[in-house]
């Protein structure tokens, strides 16, 4: 019980913190003194985070609890925070200003930041099940509270009825996982279905792939690809980002879409031994789709925050070539990028990580832009409105471009790395040949080749943007009325990108040598590889 509290303790702080800022928005209590607060709040989570992670990780835990941390859980939960308080920040001078419920906002932000930290470290089905939810219920309300108007009313409506169906389809899958192991817990999952599918015994029949489990495996990437806006999943995306606000955008282009791939990388690790085909041919196409869909949609758009709802969806597809690839090295553990040391690269999971990284700084940013840009009444709505911007305010016009290089690939910005590493760790997936060696897989080889060419299609939109930012007369100079806040977190969002671009050094060798039961991937997973990979008569 206390190795449980001790890794709760964050999560107890950001809970208490947010129900104690819906409790003070019902007093008089000045409304600038709310961001601030919000943003000490986070600071104190990451002390008991920092205190909690070293105490958990310096004694080790028991499998069996429903929560367990890990070096990798800590530096997504560390990641979240700081993109929590740049989402704080960019609030701070609108919630200040502007007519209200800012007690409210900040205790459905922090009760989305705490979900998205929960998943980090849930080690059970329900658990981690309950910490999507703890994301989706506060954005329902935030997405309400962004704009009254109708457009915002029929946003999050759509988002409401569309997020509950996905729950639906991904507790669907949960409970065939239940029913297949009888039990909701990671490791005992895992045990049940090395027994069943990878017995240690070369000589055990194995028997075929359940049905109910193929079925699992369906119901969860889809209730996943919900929470990334995966294609045929994303439709939701374009109409909500459109409605809602830029700020409201900004978290739906971030957060659901973070605690979908960690959640994915969880349930790879955990709950598909048997099923690595079945997973992996559903990513590989997911992929594909994904990133072709959401690049060449984006192209037709004239509104900002469409062709970057639309973009956000080709970024998911870039995630989803990882995950393909550790499905397969889920089933090849000891071929992967990972275990032949990659060239100094992270394996397929990791380099979807290292991928969401680069988005999510690039993404806040740009978002913080558009709320810098905005105003009462009227917020940026068309391409046209960013016409050049570089030449009214040169700084911001700068940042901007930054992060629009940045999700189009270009080096030396993070978007170009996480781009190489997904790439590249589909092209290490290898095939043994009849003569004893090894060849390409032509499925990831297609994917690697698909991918790179959506690159080059992604590039269109952003480029043109940037080319109305620095290349055209401005129509007109307003004022910016989003708030120095904002400008202060575009402006620091501009600075990570250009860190995590030059120095990209400390976070590779991080991801790649994480080790592997981060991910789920030990300690049975070294006692599955015999039986996996009997050499070929």
């Amino acid at each position: 019980m206390s190795e449980t509290f001790t890794i709760l303790l964050p999560h107890v702080v950001l809970a208490l913190a947010g129900a104690l800022f819906m409790l003070a928005g019902t007093f008089a209590i000045p409304r600038r003194w709310f961001g601030p607060a919000a943003l000490a709040v986070l600071g104190i989570t990451a002390l008991c985070l920092r205190s909690s992670v070293a105490s958990t990780l310096a004694v080790g835990l028991d499998s069996g609890l429903s929560v367990r941390t890990s070096a990798l859980a800590a530096g997504f939960q560390y990641c979240c925070l700081a993109v929590g308080a740049l989402f704080v920040l960019q609030s701070v001078s609108n919630q200040a200003s502007e007519e209200g419920p800012t007690g409210e906002f900040y205790g459905m932000l922090l009760l989305m930041l705490d979900g998205l930290l929960l998943v980090g470290v849930a080690n059970d089905l329900i658990t981690l099940f309950l910490s999507l939810e703890l994301i989706s219920i506060p954005t329902y309300v935030l997405l309400y509270l962004g704009r009254r108007d109708p457009r915002s009313q029929e946003a999050s409506v759509k988002y409401f009825l569309l997020s509950i169906f996905s729950a639906a389809m991904l507790l669907y899958g949960m409970a065939f996982i239940y029913g297949l192991t009888g039990s909701t817990q990671f490791d005992s999952i895992r045990r049940v279905l090395i027994e069943t599918y990878a017995p240690i015994n070369p000589e055990a029949i194995v028997p075929t792939p359940s049905a109910l489990g193929l079925v699992a495996i369906v119901f969860l990437l889809a209730g996943l690809s919900f929470k990334m806006a995966a294609v045929p999943f994303h439709f939701y995306a374009p109409d909500v980002y459109e409605g809602t606000s830029a700020f409201n955008a900004g978290l739906l282009a971030v957060i659901p879409k973070a605690a979908g791939l960690f959640a994915l990388v969880r349930l790879i690790g955990q709950v598909t031994v048997g099923f690595e085909a079945t997973g992996q041919q559903l990513a590989l196409i997911l992929a594909a789709v994904t990133m072709t869909g959401g690049n060449c949609l984006a192209l037709l758009q004239s509104n900002v925050r469409r062709m970057l709802a639309y973009s956000s969806v080709a970024h998911a597809g870039y995630m989803l070539i990882g995950i393909a690839v550790g499905f397969w090295e889920q089933a090849h553990p000891s071929l992967g990028l990972t275990a032949r040391g990659g060239l100094g690269l992270p394996g397929g999971l990791q380099s979807s990580l290292l991928y969401l990284l680069a988005y999510s700084v690039a993404s806040v940013g740009l978002f913080a832009c558009l709320v810098y840009l905005g105003r009462p009444g009227r917020q940026i709505e068309h391409l046209e409105d960013l016409t050049g911007l570089a030449k009214t305010n040169p700084v911001l016009g700068t940042a901007m471009a930054l992060f629009l290089f940045s999700m189009a690939g270009i080096p030396p910005l993070p978007g170009f790395w996480g781009k190489f590493a997904v790439f590249a760790s589909a092209l290490s997936v290898r095939q043994p040949t009849l003569d004893g060696g090894f060849q390409l897989h032509p499925a990831f080889a297609i994917l690697a080749v698909v991918g790179v060419l959506n690159a080059a299609i992604g590039g269109v939109y952003y480029l043109r943007l940037i080319a109305l930012m620095f290349l055209h007369e401005p129509l007109g100079a307003p004022k910016p009325n989003g708030g120095r806040s904002a400008y202060y977190a575009a402006i620091l969002s501009a600075v990570a990108v250009v860190l995590l671009g030059v120095f990209p050094g400390p976070l590779f060798h991080f991801l790649q040598n994480a080790p592997r039961e981060n991910l789920g991937l030990q300690p049975v997973t070294a006692q599955v590889v015999p039986a996996l990979e009997q050499p070929a008569d």
